[in-house]
């Protein structure tokens, strides 16, 4: 099946959302520290995973102050990916060609205040059904390396709920409205007031329609072509027409209701009404 307009509407709008709160709440801190060994069987045997303690890494280098790792240091020699080493942005991790399962592994990268997933799960799932790994951002937080995989918290799930088409001009051309959710898992209401107060601020921005093959990363969590920039990528993309956010509305769960959820985390939503004047089936 080729591509179609609810694929690029949530492409478009989770590369928008990722460097609305990156850049706008500059809600990432850089990190340095060792990576650990750990065995995954999903992992081709060409490679071995050496993980961090943090996912999901920034791979946006427009956003300023990030530092977006090329490489890391195997032994003390600076490695990248002419010499065998898969950077593994959104499971935190550096996959390294060989069959060493000692090495000392370092380096330096920018971690999200939170992670962002795609999601088909309901706000029930999300916030009642579901349990998480809390992949803590504070500084008390243990070492040790993160398992891959698993979506864990802070976290923002963004899903598409329903779109509608209404007649706008001769010819066929339709406003087509399409309701985005996301749901929001802080470690404390600081986080949690943070990111509500930033997207309540995001009505009338326009987001730049990109394809699918506007998306980044690779099957291994890579950069497709080593580096990435979200400024750079829409300006690829100026002649087609792009979405605007007509409407945002932000709430909360209360203290009282957070007590009946199988984790502690601070809850919050945002409901987003995102529009595109078009042709049908453009």
């Amino acid at each position: 099946m080729k591509e179609q307009f609810q694929h690029r509407v949530t492409t478009s709008f989770f590369m928008w959302f990722d460097n609305f709160l990156l850049t706008k709440g500059e809600a990432f801190s850089n990190k340095t520290g060792e990576f650990l060994y750990y065995e995954d069987n999903r992992l081709d045997s060409a490679y071995k995973a050496y993980g961090s303690p943090y996912k999901t890494w920034v791979t946006d280098s427009s956003v300023t102050g990030a530092t977006i790792p090329t490489g890391l240091f195997i032994g003390g020699n600076f490695s990248g990916r002419d010499d065998g080493v898969v950077l593994d942005f959104e499971n935190g991790r550096a996959l390294v060609s060989g069959s060493d399962e000692d090495l000392t592994v370092t380096g330096e990268f920018a971690v999200k205040d939170f992670n962002v997933y795609i999601t088909n799960d309901t706000e029930d799932d999300l916030i009642i059904e579901n349990k998480y790994t809390v992949n803590s951002r504070l500084p008390s937080a243990s070492y040790g390396a993160i398992a891959p995989y698993d979506d864990v918290v802070p976290a923002v799930f963004i899903s598409t709920a329903n779109s509608t088409n209404e007649p706008f001009a001769f010819g066929g051309l339709q406003n087509t409205s399409v309701s985005v959710k996301a749901v929001i898992l802080a470690e404390d209401t600081y986080q949690l007031d943070g990111v509500l107060s930033i997207f309540m601020d995001s009505v009338n921005e326009c987001i730049t329609s990109i394809p699918m093959t506007g998306y980044p990363t690779t099957e291994l969590g890579d950069l497709k072509d080593g580096s990435y920039s979200y400024t750079g990528t829409e300006a690829g993309y100026t002649d087609d027409r792009k979405f605007y956010v007509d409407s945002v509305t932000t709430s909360k769960l209360t203290d009282r209701d957070r007590k009946s959820l199988a984790h502690e985390m601070y809850v919050g939503f945002i409901d987003f009404d995102i529009k595109q004047m078009r042709m049908r089936f453009a």
